[in-house]
């Protein structure tokens, strides 16, 4: 079916991303952390602060990182490269790893400079990592919590509910939501909405056909525009 047909694209589109991050920049944030430590390089190695508070610094300055990542990228030229995360004309766990692999890349290269600037420490990176893919996964799925209790949720956390407005086609909407973990960052930087409407539509207006949602043509649509 449908679905099937997207979940192998977006999965392909994993794999490949994964390939080119292990090609390019092995070990990624995680290696630059190493050297950082190995060489006494970033700001909390002139700290003398318990370990905790290096995981709790690490923690929420690089989820405050990729809300302002996520921010810019709506911005161009680099909405060229996330409007493929977007073109996606549906929403569920799959819309979670549909991105371009230069979005990748530069999201890449942002965490290992950040990783090397903050001095963080690799074990906080890799816990990091794992939130980061998991609430890309979660906040994509196709979940409904009950209205209370995911109003209480995303005082601290984006729902899925909360990020599939993130999703609209109506470009106001689009510009909000930016978070991926925490929600604190939307409601701080006052890009904070409240509700997706049931029937929204999801996607691109521009890119509703579906030779547009090939794998080719996913990889080729930051240059075809």
């Amino acid at each position: 079916g449908d679905r099937a047909v997207r979940w192998r694209r977006h999965l392909g589109l994993a794999a490949f991303n994964t390939l080119l991050l292990r090609v390019i920049a092995p070990g990624g944030a995680i290696a630059a952390a190493l050297w950082a430590a190995e060489h006494d390089r970033g700001l909390l190695h002139q700290f003398d602060l318990a370990t905790v508070w290096h995981w709790v610094v690490t923690l929420l300055v690089f989820d405050f990182a990729i809300y302002w990542q996520h921010r810019i990228f709506h911005s161009p030229p680099f909405w060229l490269l996330h409007a493929v995360h977007h073109s996606d004309t549906d929403f569920d766990l799959s819309t979670g790893v549909r991105f371009h692999p230069f979005e990748i890349l530069l999201s890449m290269i942002l965490k290992m400079l950040l990783a090397v600037a903050l001095g963080a420490p690799a074990e906080a990176i890799v816990v990091f990592e794992i939130i980061l893919s998991g609430m890309a996964l979660f906040t994509h799925a196709d979940l409904r919590f009950p209205d209370r209790l995911d109003h209480a949720l995303r005082w601290i956390i984006v729902t899925p509910n909360m990020h599939r407005i993130h999703h609209s086609t109506r470009r106001f909407e689009t510009d909000s939501n930016f978070s991926n973990a925490l929600s604190i960052w939307d409601r701080l930087c006052r890009s904070y909405t409240r509700d997706a409407q049931d029937g929204m539509q999801i996607g691109l207006d521009e890119r509703r056909e579906p030779d547009h949602q090939r794998l080719s043509a996913l990889l080729q649509q930051p240059f075809s525009d």
